[in-house]
């Protein structure tokens, strides 16, 4: 096989068979992009096509801006997924031509990048995820440092710096890209064209950083605190076997061994293993404060498959073995995504997937519903879906069990005070409806509806410390930001504040309404000052604890943030 495929090389063609890859690579993409039902995220970021901005709660807005272009053609999950296709063909294209070995054959580029997992997903997949764009614009941006490195121009800076900001707005890791390449090579901070990127970068990044001030940094307290929870070991254990069944499991060991082997002998060949070191450290560190997803290393998979690339053709042993290994591997990826296009799993194993029988079970919920708007509780993806697939408004109100997200910024809520809905997953539902997708969804019918999440609670300092098991006052101003007037108070049966504590990431208490407190009326858009009477624990430690409002039918929402008790 190894004869064969030097022959291939050595053969002369008119059209390099590089690019017959690429066509083929893409071609399959889009084909199963047309037939296989959107992800659970993709329904989400198609959402955010419909309403574009700047920014979002979860991610920064290039994803949205590309399922709107390709949605504008093709209305459906190719149009969704069209131009992400292209984006990661164009990526496996620029690492591809960034190679440079005097060996280079393209067979065993092809080899390699036909045996790596996230080849198939998150690099040069057809998801329409942030990552792809990411990681393209990540491809281009070493690309183009490749150049910089060695010869120093005014014209590669500006690339350098567009292309950086198209990395920050794709996704925030593409911040760990530029952080590596430069610390690679600090002598760049004495080139003036360095800070021309620098600039770039900034003046570019502003709508963005407005954008995130106007909403309250939605996406940095999410990002940065909010995901913080206690050390698990489990989180370390799962990021380490993770990151060997998404390098591909027949041919991890190959692929990281030769990827972290290789020396550096270039300057560019040294900002390759600064990010393919730190990125992998990066994220081993952050498993100490909390879940890391197996994909989100995916970038580092650039300057990986270059490195052991390029390793792998100086040993005719790993070559051998990645001959051996490609058929088996293709033909494990294959019968995957055939499976995501058609469910041939037998039923008695009770397999359900996010990419089967949501067009069909969105329908159901509809015809359920008998016209009334749907509402979903604490799930951002269900209302995507239902509203991609029956073209019905929808959306979710989340509580402080679950958590925040882009349906918290859009101003959804208003619009359905005062209507009849179809509330799902609720505290109050009295019956169930088993859908084609595997899934059984708790519902119940509301007259009238009207929710609070809009309620907002804000206190003058969120730190405190009390004594164990005694009242305390708590000063807070009430906010209402709905349209409607707010009433609470002891005359009031259906709506009450209440506060909840957390120790150590976990919900200790139920919601424990807050008594004593006068009827209370609120305008729309404005505020009042009350005093709050609440009970702090009787153990003490260091708590957590959240104020809310609760209905007879929707869980304690997130009307202040996170409060610090001390307990002592």
């Amino acid at each position: 096989m190894k004869n064969l495929l030097i022959k291939i090389d050595e053969k002369k063609y008119s059209i390099d068979p590089i690019f017959w890859f690429l066509a083929i690579w893409l071609l399959i993409n889009l084909v199963q992009s047309y037939f296989t039902e959107l992800a659970h995220d993709e329904a989400y970021y198609w959402m955010y096509s419909r309403y574009l901005d700047w920014g979002y709660f979860d991610h920064p807005p290039v994803i949205a801006f590309l399922i709107k272009a390709g949605y504008a053609l093709f209305p459906n999950e190719l149009g969704v997924r069209l131009f992400p296709c292209i984006l990661g063909t164009g990526t496996i294209f620029l690492i591809y031509k960034m190679i440079d070995h005097p060996k280079k054959l393209r067979s065993l580029y092809i080899l390699l990048v036909g045996s790596i997992v996230l080849m198939y997903t998150h690099v040069g997949g057809f998801l329409a995820i942030p990552d792809v764009p990411m990681i393209f614009f990540s491809a281009l941006f070493l690309f183009w440092y490749k150049k910089y490195a060695t010869h120093d121009s005014y014209i590669y800076g500006l690339l350098l710096g567009v292309t950086g900001a198209l990395m920050l707005y794709s996704k925030y890791q593409g911040l760990l890209v530029l952080v590596f390449t430069f610390l690679s090579n600090p002598k760049l901070l004495k080139r003036l064209s360095f800070w021309m990127i620098f600039l770039t970068i900034v003046l570019l990044m502003v709508p963005h950083l407005l954008w995130q001030i106007r909403e309250g940094f939605p996406t940095f307290t999410y990002h940065l605190i909010s995901r913080s929870t206690p050390y698990k070991l489990d989180h370390t254990i799962n990021f380490l076997y993770s990151q060997f069944l998404i390098a591909g499991p027949l041919v991890a060991i190959i692929v990281l061994y030769h990827g972290f082997k290789k020396k550096a002998g270039t300057l560019f060949e040294k900002a390759l293993r600064y990010n393919l070191i730190g990125i992998f450290v990066f994220f081993f560190l952050s498993s100490f404060k909390g879940h890391v997803e197996a994909h989100w290393t995916a970038v580092a998979y650039i300057p990986l498959v270059i490195l052991s690339y390029t390793s792998i053709l100086e040993s005719e042993k790993a070559q051998k073995w990645i001959n051996y290994l490609f058929i088996p591997s293709i033909i494990g990826f294959m019968l995957i995504r055939l499976y995501l296009v058609y469910d041939f799993m037998p039923e008695s194993w009770n397999i359900h997937s996010q990419f089967h029988n949501w067009n069909k079970s969105a329908h159901e919920i509809k015809k359920t519903a008998n016209g009334r708007i749907v509402v979903f509780s604490n799930s951002f993806q269900r209302p995507s879906k239902y509203t991609f697939y029956t073209k019905d408004f929808s959306l979710t109100l989340n509580c402080i069990y679950y958590r925040q997200n882009q349906y918290d910024l859009w101003p959804f809520e208003d619009s359905i005070q005062g209507k009849d809905i179809m509330l799902i997953n609720n505290k109050s539902a009295i019956d169930t409806l088993l859908c084609s997708n595997g899934e059984h969804y708790a519902y119940n019918f509301i007259d009238d509806f009207r929710s609070y999440n809009k309620i907002k609670i804000t206190l003058q300092r969120y730190k405190f410390c009390f004594k164990p098991d005694s009242s305390v006052v708590i000063p807070v101003k009430i906010s209402n930001l709905t349209n409607e007037t707010f009433i609470v108070g002891k005359n009031v049966k259906n709506v009450h504040l209440v506060y909840t504590y957390i120790k150590k990431g976990k919900f200790i208490t139920s919601p424990k309404k807050i008594e004593g407190l006068p009827n209370i009326k609120i305008e729309s858009g404005k505020s009042t000052n009350v005093d709050i009477t609440v009970k702090t624990p009787d153990v003490p430690g260091k708590y957590e604890c959240y104020i809310s409002v609760e209905t007879n039918y929707l869980y304690p929402a997130f009307n202040s943030r996170i409060i610090a008790f001390e307990i002592k």
